[in-house]
This record gives structure tokens, C-alpha cells and sequence, in this order.
């Protein structure tokens, strides 16, 4: 059963970066260098990771429209840092 599930769970996964990757680009959103979807090994800082624009810890959910792809390390680095609209940023 638990292998069953690990599978789906890596179907599902990849599934939702092919998504996002369609909607937003093959690019890191936080430092817009290129995403590389061959990279497996999840402790690489190139690692491909889902970045919540609106954190889970400020209520943020895990809903496609508020999640974009990140590479590991940038995403480490961001932190739970709330993403300010661009009009909010300048």
C-alpha cells in the first residue's frame, strides 16, 4: 500500500510542475534562471520545489493558483516572505 501511494504521489507531483511549468515558464520565479526538470536527487539546491506565493503560514493554500516553481535552495532562502503585488513593490 505505502508504495502504491509513494507512486502516486510522484505522478501527482509531476504532474502539477508540467502544469505550472506550462503556465508560468521553465524558470525559477524567485531567481529566473532556468528550471531542469532531470534533477531528482530532492537534496540538489536546483531541486524543482512548489513556492507558495501566499505562505501556509499566513493561510496560504495549496491550491495551483497560489503556488509557482522554485528552485530548493531559492525557495529555502525566501523563506515565508509574503510576495508583495507589483504595484505594492515599488
Amino acid at each position: 500500500m505505502a508504495k502504491a501511494r509513494r507512486l502516486f504521489h510522484h505522478k501527482w507531483r509531476w504532474q502539477r510542475v508540467t502544469k505550472l511549468m506550462a503556465r508560468d515558464g521553465m524558470t525559477c520565479m524567485i531567481c529566473k534562471e532556468a528550471l531542469d526538470r532531470h534533477i531528482k536527487d530532492v537534496f540538489s539546491e536546483m531541486y524543482i520545489t512548489f513556492d507558495h506565493i501566499i505562505p501556509r503560514s499566513g493561510g496560504g493554500t495549496d491550491h495551483i493558483d497560489n503556488l509557482r516553481l522554485a528552485h530548493q535552495g531559492c525557495n529555502r532562502r525566501r523563506g515565508c516572505d509574503p510576495i508583495l503585488p507589483e504595484s505594492e513593490a515599488a
